[in-house]
């Protein structure tokens, strides 16, 4: 009896060592998923909401596992803090301007700190540190948003239901073109017109290019009033002159304007030469009587010198000068024969 007493004392205390031994291992195990043992710095955030976020929840960077949710308070009726320890290994590369969101471990998984972004240049996060929250948009938001989007696409597929009712039914612009052959054929009529005058517009767009290169081909008077900087000097010192001949003309004009008057006014009056003759008749008679006394004197006068040429007394000089004109026309003659050849 007394050995089977101290038999199973000795069972009983095998399977309590036993399971002292795996509870212990249980705590490390858990403790080594959670991280309990491990150095950490603290810090926190301050949330509008945090849904759905717990105590014990894992706090990830980068999709690294970097600490867990530790305490989660209410400061205000609006306001929800957040405390999270993070590991030292990890805090020297996580910076003092990371943005801090309640996100998901994955699409339906549990509900995890999120810490993304930061700069080399900023120091890294220290104990007590309150980092910014980054405003992300919840499940409820979403719902709320699909809903309301679920509601506008039952409207628009009402509505295209009764725009296709019309359509089909041949009301409005589009119903009649899918239902009258006429207006379709109009129509179609009206795009092939305006089709050869896209194609006229092409043409004329075309010639237009060309006829600009023509322009200023090199060497070409376009070109060159546009790029020659001395023919341009040259057309606008032209121009200039005449400019000047221009004023040279108007202030002729009127020089010949004025004397046309002074000419006129010396012809009406009778106190001047013209005048007298084109307006004193007795003069102009005078004048003319005296003009025909002239020409009967002057037809005396060539009888006379005819009848003196053939005085024996003057014979002699006359036929001298003859001789010397005769003389002086063949000395002509030949000095013109000269200096033709």
């Amino acid at each position: 009896m007394k050995d089977t007493s101290n038999r199973r004392s000795v069972i009983v205390g095998i399977f309590i060592l036993i399971g002292v031994l795996i509870f212990i291992a249980a705590i490390l195990t858990l403790g080594g998923q959670k991280k309990a043992f491990v150095s950490a710095i603290r810090v926190k955030a301050i949330f509008k909401d945090v849904n759905g976020l717990a105590e014990g929840n894992n706090v990830w960077y980068s999709g690294v596992k970097v600490g867990t949710v530790k305490k989660i308070t209410f400061v205000r009726h609006d306001e929800i803090l957040v405390e999270m320890n993070v590991e030292k290994s990890a805090a020297k590369y996580i910076h003092k301007d990371v943005a801090v969101k309640v996100s998901s471990d994955g699409f339906v998984g549990n509900k995890i700190i999120a810490l993304t972004g930061g700069t080399d240049k900023v120091p890294d996060i220290e104990d007590g540190d309150q980092l910014q929250v980054e405003t992300t948009v919840g499940a409820d938001e979403i719902m709320n948003t699909l809903q309301v989007n679920n509601k506008s696409l039952v409207e628009i597929t009402s509505n295209l239901k009764v725009i296709t009712k019309k359509m089909m039914d041949g009301e409005g612009t589009v119903g009649k073109l899918l239902t009258d052959d006429a207006l379709y054929n109009e129509l179609q009529g009206t795009i092939a017109a305006l089709q050869k005058t896209a194609g006229n517009t092409q043409r004329l767009t075309e010639g237009l290019s060309a006829y600009a290169a023509k322009l200023q081909t090199p060497g070409s008077l376009s070109n060159d009033l546009v790029s020659d900087t001395v023919v341009f000097a040259h057309l606008r010192s032209t121009m200039r002159q005449l400019d000047e001949v221009a004023a040279n003309a108007n202030t002729m004009v009127e020089s010949l304007k004025s004397t046309t008057n002074g000419l006129n006014q010396n012809l009406n009056s009778s106190n001047t030469p013209a005048g007298v003759l084109l307006s004193d008749k007795p003069t102009a008679e005078a004048l003319k009587s005296t003009m025909q006394n002239l020409q009967s004197t002057s037809v005396k006068l060539d009888e006379n010198m005819e009848a003196l040429k053939h005085n024996f007394l003057l014979r002699g000089y006359f036929r001298k000068q003859e001789k010397r004109a005769r003389k002086e026309a063949a000395k002509q003659a030949k000095d013109s024969a000269r200096a033709a050849q």
